[in-house]
């Protein structure tokens, strides 16, 4: 029998434009249950207080952290870990 196990939980990427700038782009926002980077916040206004739809804006991340630790903490704080273990068995 086989067993392949990998943790994906160090991968993030944002919900709006796929990018994976975890590690070049500060801050960002959640949306309901969507990761916004720091470019989508700045392109849309998640993060701005007259937004149109700032109801709908869960959290709004600290701008001297990176996205992706922005995103890991939040993981980390939710679910009490970032990990994402898939583990696949085969004969």
């Amino acid at each position: 029998m086989n067993k392949i196990t990998n943790n994906y939980g160090q991968i993030v990427v944002c919900d709006g434009c796929n990018g994976p700038y975890g590690n070049n782009v500060k801050g960002g926002a959640l949306v309901g249950s969507y990761a916004m980077c720091g470019e989508c916040c700045d392109r849309y206004d998640y993060d701005k207080s007259d937004y149109k739809y700032a109801n709908e804006v869960d959290e709004i991340w600290d701008k001297e952290k990176t996205f992706k630790d922005n995103v890991l903490e939040y993981r980390e704080r939710t679910y009490g870990s970032s990990d994402l273990i898939i583990s696949i068995t085969s004969n």
